[in-house]
């Protein structure tokens, strides 16, 4: 089967504004990255357009002196004919219609038709599965960089999806964060017949979002950490991310469980509270002391002599630092090489925080050393031969790859959420909500989902794990 991908942004990949608070959404057919010796006649051609619609999508191909360059992304218009049946001013979808293909994975995945699975009675199936996307893609901080390389990995799960014979439709609203959204709802009809809906980022606007889908049946997946409590009231609501508060308690209880017996605890800190772990840390010491076990407390500053008798040489050791920085990690792995060059026989692991995993390029080698622990939700393996393959064509799609400073990667948690949750939809229909037992046969590259109620309320991902980096130089999970 074929996917269908209509883009309701007037710009998605160039640096031109689209005012939030506009009375309508300009729907495209899809976006085109010039070749080289590429016409303005050949490409209108070959989306059996006129020169004149190309134009009048993209306004500065009018100007003087322009000129058609390989690598410039422009945007395909619906033919007259098309928008018959699609209305761009409302941002309707084109049910009938299959996109056409802009690059070679794209044409590989709309070339061919599969059948269907028969998971679940008609009634509860769909034949289509109509997505909406609405994030702050052309915010011009690194918000909206992030949103695009989410959509990309969106992108990429649906031409997956396409050759498992799942038929789908996808719409992007760009929603920013002084978008009015019961305004972009009052003037998007086709809102109200998507199926599933990912956003928004911002918490302010959830509320109106999650409301509108409550009255409208549709699935609302929050992809990224919002503070707004809707999931606790609202059943068609879907948390990716456990607040704070609640990843901090899950830490905690981890921690007892694997650290209360057997190991002294070590607790270094920096005298920098603003590094953020200051609560956490101190929550932990409470806890630990509510429990009859009384932590050592010292200093990254501490000389070296002093900062050695705060460890047992007979007992293991489990440090905790108050900060999730990368300078202070540095330095802290300096000291425990010296502490160890002075007392090999120490036994010693680290209590830490997913931050780390950005600095794991540069500081693998003291993970495995000092067995670091990393409580978490998420995590990828860059040598996982699915992910080499995933970063790969990426690269080779879109001239670059996924931002390295940014974990979780963007593109992963978009590739993720979509084919959990498409393939779940597909093979459960509406009744699918990512509970344990609703297995739909996906293997994470990144991002492990497994959905737990919360009351009478929407679903809230259960997933938290320790990823452990092992002395011997290998990795596990351990499963809370």
């Amino acid at each position: 089967m074929r996917h269908i991908i209509h883009i309701a942004l007037a710009a998605l990949l160039i640096a031109t504004s689209l005012e939030s608070s506009a009375q309508g959404t300009t729907q495209w057919r899809d976006i085109h990255k010039v070749k080289r010796h590429e016409t303005v006649f050949g490409i209108a051609r070959n989306y059996n357009i006129t020169i004149d619609e190309l134009l009048n999508a993209n306004p500065e191909m009018r100007e003087k002196g322009y000129e058609l360059k390989k690598g410039a992304v422009i945007f395909i218009p619906y033919s007259k004919d098309d928008a018959t049946q699609s209305s761009t001013a409302t941002g309707k979808t084109l049910p009938a219609k299959t996109t056409a293909a802009t690059d070679k994975s794209s044409a590989r995945s709309t070339a061919k038709t599969a059948p269907q699975s028969a998971a679940k009675p008609a009634a509860h199936r769909l034949s289509t599965i109509r997505i909406g996307i609405m994030l702050p893609f052309l915010d011009h901080s690194s918000e909206g960089t992030r949103m695009v390389e989410y959509y990309r990995g969106v992108r990429a799960a649906l031409d997956s999806l396409s050759k498992e014979g799942i038929k789908t439709e996808i719409n992007l609203w760009n929603i920013n964060k002084d978008s009015v959204v019961t305004s972009v709802l009052a003037h998007n009809p086709a809102i109200a017949k998507q199926n599933i809906i990912f956003g928004p980022l911002y918490t302010s606007q959830v509320r109106p979002l999650a409301d509108f889908c409550r009255k409208n049946a549709i699935k609302l997946v929050m992809p990224f950490s919002v503070s707004a409590d809707d999931v606790t009231t609202n059943p068609y609501v879907y948390q990716i991310y456990q607040d704070d508060a609640a990843l901090s308690g899950r830490s905690i209880g981890a921690f007892i469980e694997r650290f209360a017996q057997g190991y002294r605890p070590i607790f270094v800190n920096t005298n920098t509270p603003s590094d953020g772990k200051y609560t956490f840390t101190k929550a932990l010491r409470e806890v630990l002391e509510g429990k009859g076990i009384k932590p050592e407390i010292t200093n990254l500053n501490t000389p070296l002599g002093d900062f050695a008798k705060h460890f047992s040489s007979t007992t293991a050791n489990v440090i905790i630092l108050n900060s999730g920085a990368y300078k202070p990690l540095e330095r802290l792995c300096a000291k425990l090489d010296s502490l160890k060059k002075e007392y090999p026989s120490l036994r010693i692991s680290t209590y830490g925080y997913n931050e780390w995993f950005i600095y794991q390029p540069n500081l693998e080698s003291y993970f495995f050393k000092y067995n670091v622990h990393i409580p978490t939700t998420y995590y990828f393996s860059r040598t996982l031969d699915r992910v080499e393959n995933f970063e790969r064509e990426y690269k080779a799609r879109y001239g670059q790859g996924m931002n390295p400073d940014c974990l979780p990667r963007m593109a992963l948690l978009g590739f993720d959420h979509t084919m959990f949750f498409v393939r779940g939809i597909s093979k459960y229909g509406t009744d699918f909500n990512g509970i344990a037992k609703q297995d739909t046969g996906y293997k994470p590259m990144q991002s492990r989902l497994i959905f737990k109620r919360e009351g009478k309320g929407g679903y809230q991902n259960s997933i938290f794990q320790i990823i452990r980096f092992k002395t011997d130089g290998t990795m596990d999970s351990l499963t809370y």
